[in-house]
């Protein structure tokens, strides 16, 4: 049963990749930014339909309009939950630009890339975020700088929190979940390790009723120094993860 549901799964997400690259290719140049968006929404939710996952949403999903989403990062699903329910920019890894159609993707989506180089040049970086949040754009970013199973939330890079500061916008913390049906995470959703793009695809497709969610919090006024700004939004998520016994308490 397993292996009928993966092969089916895998179909379904071939379909998904050859209708989003035929749109691409042929309609992408005609949209508008806002008309891109509206379709990268509307594929990841074909692709989470696809790996056969329910997304769930808590909290009052904030309007489209300058504010920096701030989530917790645990898989490639991360990316297409936020999508479905609120497309906009991202901030990501720049090995996420060289990902099939994925990375094609979020360059439409105007994603802003960072080099893992300490020495890569962040400062314009930030300054487009800075730029993007003045003028009215939603952007996310994933400040623990790499993915983990989801039991604990990892330190944040507080860099790009000076752009929300900067640009006098507020952070949205959002907690990202995939639980097991005793709320415990399921390792099965994790994107990290040694693990393939390929395998976790399998992994995930071979899944019987996996759930995602996304806890949108209350929006954080800017305040005080970057670092602060970072602890105090990780804390939080720290706080909702700990409630919903996704990790220890710290």
């Amino acid at each position: 049963m397993t292996r009928l549901r993966l092969f089916f799964r895998l179909l379904r997400i071939a379909a998904c990749l050859i209708y989003g690259t035929a749109e691409m290719f042929f309609l992408f140049p005609f949209y508008t930014p806002p008309r891109k968006l509206r379709a990268i929404q509307i594929w990841s939710r074909r692709v989470l339909a696809a790996c056969g996952i329910t997304l769930n949403v808590y909290g009052r999903v904030p309007e489209p309009r300058g504010q920096l989403l701030v989530c917790n990062h645990i898989s490639w699903l991360d990316i297409m939950a936020v999508n479905a329910v609120l497309p906009n920019r991202f901030v990501a890894k720049d090995d996420v630009a060289r990902w099939p159609l994925i990375g094609y993707l979020a360059t439409q989506a105007q994603t802003v890339y960072v080099a893992r180089s300490k020495d890569s040049g962040n400062s314009a970086k930030v300054r487009a975020v800075t730029d993007a949040l003045a003028g009215g754009a939603t952007v996310t970013l994933f400040p623990e700088g790499t993915s983990s199973e989801g039991r604990t939330i990892l330190p944040f890079k507080s860099s790009f929190f000076q752009a929300a500061l900067d640009s006098g916008t507020p952070v949205v913390p959002v907690l990202c979940r995939y639980p097991n049906p005793d709320g415990s995470p399921n390792p099965a959703a994790a994107y990290c390790g040694d693990t393939s793009l390929w395998q976790s695809i399998k992994t995930i497709c071979s899944q019987h009723g996996m759930r995602a969610e996304l806890h949108f919090l209350p929006p954080v006024p800017p305040a005080g120094g970057r670092r602060e700004y970072a602890q105090a939004v990780r804390a939080l998520l720290s706080a909702e993860q700990q409630a919903l016994g996704g990790s220890p308490a710290e």
